[in-house]
């Protein structure tokens, strides 16, 4: 927990939360339903029986011996030749015409069904003419492509809607880097994008998650032309970026292309303003929930940037936070005293890898610091925790000083590497040391991000009373951290006694020293390890480091938003015609990263994860959920007329065929395409649901 956000948590006792997914169940079902409505009302106008329409699938009771417990039908009605209802199954929905089944179990059952009662015996079989079958080509192929048309012609109502409505969103500037990446590496820092390759955001409506998309489907491709602003420039900067991969720490996107940034939040506080055992915490007066950070120590914030940049260089001394609290029409300014963020330690230094990036125009890139240095020591003394680097960099950037860096460093192509003294002086930093799971600590002083292994280099004081106290070399393999009752009651606290896996990731002590900042000192946490291939255990206590502190102080702050909204009927269609195109156009896009083998099917979301993301987006307003209807009802357009059988596009190459050629497919050719195209889509359907599982697990 830190100052960039503390998410906003709601449980399922929320009567918001349960407005939301009931928004979400009407979105989803509408989605459906108006695919199945454009099949069902074209049919209809070709005189084809449509005897069910259903949304869900009434595949299967649920039963408890022979008792039904949840019954196929959840509803349905007879009304004219059409039985109508709602299935158990909510994976979409479906038309039942005459003649036409998808299921190949009931594909010559249907073929018979199809025959006309009505044909004389000398006249052979005949095809009844309300069936499917006994429709021209262009009238079934009309049929097949109306759900499609049906889904992206509701795709531009439902953006319409919302730009019409107005819509709130993150807008494309970058807050936080993640330490190493390419945009920090690029001062990316605060920075708004004015343009990404042939994409101008500020010409209609664009967002971060927009920005982020593009990164990842045009990356391959390339580096990326940016067009950015920074926020202390006067004029706009061309960069070309190259991303790079695992920086997305999330389950499935280890391959996922990124630039390394973080949506910019606002200098205004969060529904969580203050975080337990964090400075913020011991602000007099107490901070509260949406107030406005207006100036620190008398210097003004009109943004995030300014915020960080200030608190980073006052991170070891109190400073005094102008506050405005209350509404536009009566608000109070308030003087706050926010302490200094003592940081907690395990008593461990890690070992540090060699320095993996620096920033361009840093005080290390202008000093002649290189990638691949291992800092050996600092003014003769040992490099030390390197968590409290960024503090003794910036007492030396106070006061104009330099440090002589001892590194060794591989020269010219030698096999050894030669050690050898740079001077280097500090600068006051723009930006708040990261930490990061995967890439290490970013020294903001100097411009360095340095790797964090999971390897004890030093224990600096008796950090345990264990049996198996730990040792210079040992590998920590995993890490508990177990909170007291008081703070495993605090919702946003609980996550942090989740085990942390350091075995899988080698340089993830990061997260444990970045979570170990909201316990408070006497926490113990139960430290695994290896040593001499034997896993051994240690209980190790939190304690306060004397004299250093951390510079972010548990200050939760509200996401920057902004608000879009079209002034007539006419110009929000448009927007909505574009947003449409624009969401099936990345649908054909990853689809072909996809088959490129540049992106991997552990990048689909099945039933859970759409759902999960309808829920996110329903509690941020109902323009957001329309928004995220338009992207899935392009979604299902695109993939329903994918040239597989089964789908939409596949029985339009069928028709397409018979439409060439004067005849049908086959009927065993067909069938046997049939059920491959069946398996595929049921093995698809498998997967994307097993990745659900186990992302959300």
């Amino acid at each position: 927990m830190d100052l960039y956000l503390i998410g906003q948590l709601s449980g399922w006792l929320d009567v918001s939360w349960w407005w939301a997914v009931f928004q979400v169940v009407i979105g989803l079902g509408a989605v459906i339903f108006v695919h199945e409505l454009g099949h069902f009302l074209v049919a209809k106008a070709c005189g084809v029986k449509c005897e069910k329409f259903y949304v869900g699938f009434d595949a299967f009771d649920i039963k408890i011996g022979d008792r039904v417990i949840v019954p196929r039908k959840l509803v349905h009605w007879q009304w004219g030749e059409t039985e109508y209802g709602v299935g158990i199954l909510p994976l979409g929905g479906y038309v039942k015409m005459l003649g036409q089944d998808d299921n190949p179990a009931k594909m010559a059952e249907e073929r018979q069904r199809a025959l006309s009662s009505d044909a004389q015996p000398s006249e052979g079989p005949k095809l009844d003419p309300r069936s499917y079958l006994a429709k021209t080509v262009p009238q079934r192929m009309a049929i097949i492509s109306a759900g499609v048309i049906m889904n992206l012609i509701f795709a531009v109502i439902f953006a319409a809607i919302a730009f019409r409505q107005g819509v709130f969103y993150e807008p494309p500037r970058v807050g936080t880097t993640i330490p190493g990446s390419p945009a920090w590496q690029n001062n990316l820092d605060g920075s708004q994008v004015l343009r990404i390759n042939d994409q101008v955001p500020s010409e209609k409506y664009y967002t971060f998650h927009h920005l982020k998309e593009t990164i990842v489907l045009d990356g391959y491709d390339g580096p990326l032309d940016l067009v950015i602003q920074r926020p202390t420039e006067n004029e706009p900067v061309e960069l070309s970026v190259m991303p790079a991969s695992n920086l997305i720490g999330v389950k499935g996107g280890e391959n996922l292309l990124a630039l390394g940034i973080n949506p910019s939040v606002a200098p205004q506080l969060s529904e969580i303003a203050t975080v337990d055992s964090q400075a913020s915490k011991r602000a007099e007066p107490p901070l509260q929930a949406n107030d406005r950070i207006t100036a620190v120590d008398g210097a003004p914030v009109s943004d995030e940037f300014d915020l960080k940049r200030i608190l980073a260089r006052a991170a070891d001394r109190a400073v005094e936070l102008t506050v405005l609290r209350g509404s536009e029409k009566e608000q109070t300014e308030l003087k706050v005293d926010l302490p200094a963020n003592s940081m907690r330690t395990l008593g461990l230094v890690m070992q540090v890898g060699p320095i993996r990036a620096i920033r361009k125009d840093s005080s290390a890139a202008r000093d002649g610091l290189r990638v691949g240095d291992k800092i050996m020591s600092i003014d003769e003394q040992p490099l030390g925790d390197p968590f409290t680097l960024q503090s003794r960099m910036l007492h030396l950037a106070r006061a104009g000083q330099s440090a002589t860096f001892r590194v060794s460093r591989y020269v010219d192509g030698a096999t050894e590497p030669t050690e050898l003294d740079v001077d280097v002086t500090p600068q006051l930093p723009n930006a708040l040391s990261m930490v990061h799971s995967k890439n290490g600590i970013a020294i903001e002083s100097l411009g360095i991000n340095l790797p964090i292994k999971n390897v004890v280099a030093q224990v600096s004081q008796p950090a345990s009373d264990s049996e198996n106290p730990l040792q210079p070399g040992d590998v920590l393999v995993g890490a508990t951290i177990r909170l007291n009752d008081r703070q495993r009651a605090i919702s946003y606290l609980a996550p942090l006694t989740k085990p942390i896996d350091l075995k899988t990731f080698p340089e993830s002590w990061g997260v444990v020293h970045t979570n170990l900042q909201s316990v408070d000192p006497g926490t113990p946490v139960e430290l695994r390890f290896e040593r001499d291939a034997t896993t051994k255990t240690a209980l190790v206590k939190a304690q306060l480091a004397e004299g250093q502190y951390q510079e972010v102080r548990g200050i939760g702050l509200k996401f920057r938003q902004e608000f879009y909204q079209d002034d007539s009927l006419w110009a929000a269609i448009g927007t909505g015609f574009r947003q449409t195109v624009y969401d099936a156009s990345r649908v054909l896009k990853f689809l072909k990263k996809l088959f490129r083998g540049q992106l991997s099917i552990k990048h689909f979301g099945g039933p859970a994860t759409i759902a999960v993301v309808a829920t996110s987006e329903a509690n941020q307003g109902t323009s957001r959920l329309l928004l995220f209807l338009t992207l899935l009802s392009a979604n299902l357009a695109i993939i329903n007329f994918l040239p597989i059988p089964v789908l939409d596009g596949g029985h339009m190459v069928f028709l397409m065929y018979e439409g060439i050629f004067r005849r049908p497919v086959g009927e065993k050719l067909q069938l046997a395409l049939t059920l491959v195209g069946f398996a595929f889509l049921l093995a698809l359907m498998v997967t994307v649901i097993g990745l659900d599982i186990w992302r959300l697990s």
